[in-house]
């Protein structure tokens, strides 16, 4: 066995030179081993970039498996019983909307990429609805709030775009969420109540601009940011 006598890494014996810092081997009790092959790669190769088509039909035959398994089964020991193969289903159709789109259309923007999303996770709350037998909750409730939801996640994609600081992206989403609370007990208030009567939302939005306060102050005074990242080593 022998090691480097510049840096005392430990060297395999078809090592002419050490891996680390390239200081070359002497050893008269242990000659190079030139005839067995090296431990680790000796020519730098790429990483094979992965098939998307053949990833999307992977994922695709996945969720479509899945889904008639559970179908069949549920026609097997339930018949025309609770239909609950249709939420695993729709939980299939879902995934399938989020993830196979996006592996085939790269190119695509990013507003019918969100728009895809919300009108899957829209569609499939609707099949909730419907084998649950009440639509009131789904138009109060379940589609403003997907909608709120896709809206924020558009303006902060529109934020991301411009590449701001760490902290300016710090505060966007901090800020997305105390927006999303608002508008989440507001719409849960109408579909119970018939009335808003904010509370835990401004709570939780009066925390929100708690953090993004001092985040501002830091974001505006650079002699300040300049030490937090020295001290905080970002």
């Amino acid at each position: 066995m022998s090691y480097c006598v510049q840096c005392g890494v430990e060297l395999d014996s078809t090592a002419g030179r050490c891996p680390l810092c390239g200081t070359p081997v002497y050893n008269p009790n242990q000659p190079v081993d030139r005839t067995s092959p090296p431990p680790f790669p000796a020519i730098r190769q790429e990483v094979a970039p992965i098939d998307r088509r053949e990833l999307a039909v992977a994922v695709t035959a996945v969720l479509l498996s899945a889904s008639v398994f559970c179908v069949l089964l549920n026609l097997i020991l339930v018949g025309r019983g609770i239909p609950w193969s249709a939420y695993v289903a729709g939980a299939a159709a879902l995934l399938w909307c989020w993830s196979v789109p996006h592996l085939l259309a790269r190119r695509l923007p990013v507003w019918a990429r969100l728009a895809i999303d919300g009108a899957a996770l829209a569609l499939y709350l609707l099949l909730i609805a419907l084998l649950t037998g009440g639509l009131g909750w789904y138009w109060s409730l379940a589609l403003p709030v997907t909608a709120a939801l896709c809206g924020l996640s558009l303006a902060l994609c529109a934020v991301f775009r411009k590449k701001p600081s760490l902290l300016s992206a710090f505060m966007a989403v901090i800020l997305c969420i105390g927006l999303f609370l608002l508008v989440l007990e507001f719409f849960i208030d109408f579909t119970v109540s018939g009335s808003y009567r904010p509370f835990w939302s401004l709570i939780s939005f009066g925390a929100c601009l708690a953090l993004i306060a001092p985040l501002l102050v830091v974001r505006l005074r650079p002699g300040l940011r300049s030490e937090v990242r020295r001290r905080f080593h970002f």
